[in-house]
């Protein structure tokens, strides 16, 4: 009887670290592939704002073709020099 228990005992605790190993396991899994979910996602959302205007949509890159700008007046300043003495 006290044989029995104590296997009874061993085989609970076996199935105890069995269970942590596949816990851990899939908890790292989860871990792991939404922190590359999230990565990629932060990845994309910050490729997105950069560049031009037309790489980011049809729509997009009509209301930046709409948009007023300053035109250049095509004049310059010329240069100032002030000669050393």
């Amino acid at each position: 009887m006290i044989a029995e228990a104590i296997n009874t005992v061993v085989s609970i605790g076996w199935a105890i670290v069995a269970w942590i190993f596949v816990l851990a396991f899939v908890a790292t899994t989860v871990l792991f592939t939404t922190m590359l979910a999230v990565a990629q996602g932060w990845k994309a959302a910050r490729r997105m704002l950069r560049g031009p205007s037309w790489a980011r949509g049809r729509l997009r890159a009509r209301i930046h073709a709409r948009k007023p700008r300053k035109r250049h007046s095509g004049h310059t300043d010329a240069p100032d020099y002030q000669e050393a003495a």
